[in-house]
């Protein structure tokens, strides 16, 4: 930022510099209007129309940045709605299963013939109690 304050600075200078050893009268002549007027007003003018035009430009662009960023970021809110509630949509699944694993395994304890016990990993068997 600093090295960009300094340039146009710089460039100002020139500028100026430039337009004090210009000073004679120049006639301009715009569609049919006709009027003298000094080099250095001419110089100093163009450089300042040529600066606002730059700036509206980067104006411009700098608002069309935040309409996409606004946009960009109301776009990210409602990702993140979607997602909280498809965490919880995922978490009541979860609790159903869940509550549906435990009725299906409550049959098989109440009984109390058949349980299953692991040897090793990936060997069951199956004793009975009398």
């Amino acid at each position: 930022m600093q090295v960009y304050l300094i340039s146009a600075l710089l460039f100002s200078l020139l500028v100026a510099v430039f337009a004090i050893q210009n000073t004679e009268q120049v006639i301009i002549k715009f569609l049919t209007f006709q009027f003298p007027i000094s080099l250095v007003l001419v110089i100093l003018g163009s450089a300042v129309v040529g600066a606002l035009a730059l700036y509206f430009l980067g104006l411009f662009k700098q608002v069309g940045s935040w309409i996409k960023l606004r946009q960009l970021q109301h776009q990210k809110e409602d990702l993140e709605n979607q997602v909280k509630k498809l965490q919880e949509k995922l978490a009541s699944l979860e609790a159903a299963k869940n509550l549906c694993e435990e009725k299906l395994n409550q049959p098989q304890e109440s009984t109390g013939e058949h349980k299953e016990e692991p040897k090793s990993a990936g060997e069951s068997t199956v004793r009975t109690e009398a």
